[in-house]
């Protein structure tokens, strides 16, 4: 239904540098979701990563995280999130092709967006939502 709607709106044309052929709709589709998969799964491994900080913490000074300490997570996860999409993109000859270096760019702002939005989401759900809000 979503995939539906977002192919019908020219929202996936911003993804793509060149269109010549057939297929590159189908194309713009596929980079959409890979940066949607790969925020989600950027945002998965951070929270993980702070539980498990937080779990290994051996006193309660270390278990309480500041805002600060959040935030800095949340911005240090930027980076494997942007040598993921690369890593995809260039790996990927449809994406190298059709999406080519603008849609790149504008896939890793949206994926970024994504992200802190996982990320935000991610606090607000667990026991952590002080340390965010």
């Amino acid at each position: 239904m979503l995939a539906i709607l977002i192919q019908g709106s020219g929202f996936l044309e911003l993804f793509l540098d060149a269109c010549d052929e057939e297929g590159c709709e189908e194309t713009a589709m596929n980079w959409v979701i890979a940066a949607l998969v790969i925020a989600a799964i950027c945002a998965l491994v951070m929270l993980g990563f702070k539980a498990l900080r937080k779990y290994t913490a051996i006193n309660i000074v270390q278990k309480a995280w500041s805002r600060g300490q959040t935030m800095l997570l949340i911005v240090v996860g930027l980076i494997p999130v942007v040598i993921a999409l690369l890593g995809v993109w260039y790996t990927t000859r449809n994406f190298f092709n059709f999406v080519g270096v603008g849609g790149l760019m504008k896939g890793i702002v949206m994926a970024w967006i994504m992200y802190v939005l996982f990320m935000f989401a991610g606090h607000v759900a667990s026991p952590w939502r002080r340390e965010i809000i």
